[in-house]
């Protein structure tokens, strides 16, 4: 099954490993320290347009990748049916 996360992006459900709230994540810790930690930093593409709202980390062929969106974690959550 397929989700559509924003502009003209769509993914695949079965390479999600996470979808994050972006706001709850910055109330905690720094969202770039995050990404280091999670070797991703490098690999984020951005389509929020600058309303960023989620972050969905996901694993196709081998490799780690995220995508921040503006869309809620819980519709895209409901949308991928997790």
């Amino acid at each position: 099954m397929y989700v559509h996360i924003g502009k003209d992006v769509i993914i695949n459900t079965n390479d999600i490993i996470a979808i994050l709230d972006i706001e709850s994540i910055e109330k905690k810790k720094n969202l770039e320290e995050i990404l280091q930690n999670l070797k991703i930093s490098d690999k984020i593409i951005d389509v929020s347009d600058e309303n960023k709202k989620s972050l969905i980390i996901l694993e196709k062929n081998k490799k780690v990748k995220g995508y921040i969106t503006n869309i809620s974690s819980t519709t895209i959550g409901k949308r991928a049916g997790k």
